[in-house]
């Protein structure tokens, strides 16, 4: 049995019949081809952000939870995911965040800058004739985020078996309370939570460094990684409703072991840039779209002029007919932006998601024409 023939093999089952109308649009949106993005804009008005995202990826797009990186180290990923964690505090020092003591001043207003940043996607949508009932959030892995932090000697977390493992545990109560709580003060019913997992390679092959720099971490053992992932994604998918999308570093040259390993904790979609994947990396994907997974394509560098809707649509059914997908399958495409827009400004944003939303309308009527 071929690699693609054995993931493939493996069916979800059919959803069944939604409760509701909201839930039922929520499935018929998610059933279809669509335009999403990675949160990071350029500049520090948040507003200015949102009327962006809500312009341009309202339904039956999928809008983000804008993050804002110019507003300083607070606001950036590894703050804003550790914030998250409730359960043990985290602080500012020299060489990076350190967790295990209370929290310090910048750990503060990380927690601060996340709760305002909430209150006003609450008021973004609540002031909207018809609230968003989903939402793409994203977060960094469990494995990068322990990899980011350092324990009080400096080393970095992950080095150590029973603090990455209470800082995971701690970080899946973490996010599905974050959860609850946007689920409380919106009308949003469905998260698609992308975690980024950059560091996922280096943990496994211990090529972390230590915090002299002058040797490496002993790499983490694969069970132990899938099984603190995989308790991460069950624990919040007994609270919530939640699509889950990973994004590895896809120049690993063992991509294809940690898109393995991801599907097995329970992540069956995956942020793709068809820029140099080879041949074996498309049928792992295609793997994943014949058991039930979707692909988060990047197929347009912001900035860059858009190919006309004729061409990009062929461009990215190229793969799509080579590999022997039906089109009926291409529901399971989300196309996205080469990158985020954190060097952008709004005219080149809106330029760049308008373009992705014709070659999303274009490849929809596609499938439904199948």
């Amino acid at each position: 049995m071929s690699e693609r023939q054995a993931l493939s093999g493996n069916q979800p089952a059919e959803p069944g019949p939604a409760a509701d109308p909201a839930a039922a649009a929520v499935a018929a949106a998610e059933a279809a081809v669509h335009v999403t993005c990675q949160p990071r804009f350029a500049g520090t008005e948040a507003v200015e952000v949102h009327k962006v995202v809500r312009g341009e990826l309202g339904e039956p797009n999928l809008a983000v939870f804008p993050q804002l990186p110019d507003r300083g180290v607070w606001a950036r990923q590894q703050a804003r995911s550790t914030a998250m964690i409730t359960e043990l505090g985290f602080d500012l020092q020299p060489h990076g965040w350190r967790i295990g003591v209370p929290d310090g001043m910048d750990a503060r207003r990380a927690r601060s800058l996340l709760r305002s940043d909430e209150n006003l996607l609450a008021d973004v949508l609540g002031a909207e004739k018809k609230p968003a009932a989903r939402i793409k959030l994203n977060v960094l892995g469990p494995w990068s985020l322990a990899a980011g932090l350092h324990l009080g000697n400096g080393e970095r977390a992950v080095a150590d078996h029973g603090a990455r493992r209470d800082i995971i545990e701690a970080y899946a109560q973490g996010l599905g309370d974050w959860l609850t709580r946007l689920s409380r003060i919106t009308a949003l019913r469905h998260f698609t939570v992308q975690l980024e997992e950059p560091a996922l390679g280096a943990v496994l092959d211990g090529a972390l460094p230590t915090a002299s720099g002058y040797r490496t971490l002993r790499s983490v053992p694969r069970q132990e990684v899938r099984q603190l992932l995989g308790a991460l994604v069950e624990h919040v998918n007994q609270h919530h409703n939640v699509s889950w999308v990973a994004q590895l570093a896809q120049q690993d040259g063992r991509w294809r072991e940690r898109v393995d390993l991801v599907h097995q904790a329970g992540i069956d979609a995956l942020v793709l840039d068809p820029v140099g994947l080879d041949h074996a990396g498309w049928e792992r994907a295609a793997a994943l779209v014949e058991s039930g997974g979707r692909l988060f394509l990047q197929v347009l560098e912001p900035g860059q002029k858009p190919p006309g809707v004729v061409q990009a649509v062929k461009d990215i059914l190229r793969p799509w007919r080579m590999l022997g997908l039906g089109l009926e399958r291409l529901g399971a495409l989300r196309l996205m932006p080469r990158g985020d827009f954190s060097a952008s400004g709004a005219a080149e944003v809106i330029s760049c998601l308008q373009a992705l939303t014709g070659y999303a309308q274009a490849l929809e009527q596609t499938r439904v024409d199948a």
